[in-house]
């Protein structure tokens, strides 16, 4: 048996009928829809800080920061101080080394002059000079580097002066520096060699 179609006014008579049904729902059937919705403080699991929670907040993490970043900036000075000043040790170490060799020089120099005979010819005269003009070119490469001889006059100071002899002196007083045996030298206040040096008693 063939089946009945509907007719375009049956088609029309449905869809109104549809229409009335939804329209006719309840309000609370809406009500739970909108509530289903997801919202701020359900996104958050309902812990939402409100603003002024929020301000504190950033506050003492910002304050955190400012902290730590203080914190590593004056571990980097002192970092770059401290390498600093082991390279400034180890240049003057290195140049304390070099400064003996030519003080050293010096003082061979100093006691061969104090040896020349009282009376020389042409010849030796303008030898010696030689070596005296060497000598002084020596003294002015000290003067360069800023090394300076070592006072020996007045008070022994151990700092400075290294005694060779402790004697009795009727014309100085105990700890007075008697006379000077070898030359000191310094520069500024790091001592390259003591001064030897005789101290009354």
């Amino acid at each position: 048996m063939a089946k009945k179609k509907d007719s375009p006014q049956s088609k029309s008579d449905q869809v109104a009928a549809e229409t009335a049904a939804v329209a006719g729902q309840p309000e609370s059937t809406a009500e739970s829809a909108v509530s289903a919705e997801v919202t701020p403080e359900t996104a958050a699991g309902g812990a939402e800080l409100n603003l002024p929670e929020q301000l504190e907040q950033a506050r003492q993490e910002a304050a955190a920061n400012l902290e730590g970043w203080q914190r590593t900036a004056a571990e980097l000075a002192n970092f770059k101080r401290r390498q600093e000043e082991q390279l400034k040790l180890q240049r003057d170490r290195i140049k304390a080394e070099v400064l003996e060799s030519v003080i050293s020089a010096l003082d061979d120099m100093e006691l061969a002059f104090q040896n020349v005979p009282a009376e020389l010819n042409g010849q030796l005269v303008g030898w010696v000079e030689g070596f005296r003009l060497v000598q002084r070119k020596l003294d002015k490469t000290l003067d360069d580097q800023q090394v300076t001889p070592i006072n020996t006059q007045g008070q022994f100071d151990p700092n400075f002066h290294e005694a060779v002899s402790y004697e009795d002196s009727n014309d100085h007083q105990e700890g007075d520096i008697i006379a000077e045996v070898r030359k000191g030298y310094q520069i500024g206040s790091r001592v390259i060699r003591p001064a030897l040096v005789r101290v009354a008693k």
